[in-house]
């Protein structure tokens, strides 16, 4: 699945296995930006630690800013869903399991 910001060349894939990549055109005279690979909620929480650093510092702007905070929070209801759904297989399984024991 990709979503494309045709304004700001800002880009999000999401495959399957859950790595997301944002990348922001480079202005002149400045080098790109490197992409940065989601993968966990601690990725998460490493990304929006370097975003509020970056926008301390004058490095990106607010909107920038605003617009990653939105696609992180995104991101940890996908992982929290992925788990549920982990959860929940199991637990079928090991139902499935003890219902296939009890029979005679």
């Amino acid at each position: 699945m990709i979503f494309k910001n045709n304004e700001s060349n800002e880009r999000m894939e999401l495959g399957m296995s859950n790595i997301v990549r944002i990348s922001v055109k480079a202005e002149e005279g400045k080098p790109k930006k490197r992409n940065v690979y989601v993968q966990s909620a601690s990725d998460v929480k490493r990304l929006l630690n370097n975003t509020i650093n970056e926008l301390r510092n004058g490095e990106i702007d607010s909107k920038s800013a605003n617009s990653i905070g939105y696609l992180a929070n995104i991101l940890l209801k996908v992982f929290e869903t992925e788990e549920v759904i982990q959860k929940v297989k199991e637990l079928e399984e090991k139902f499935t399991l003890i219902t296939d024991h009890s029979r005679p």
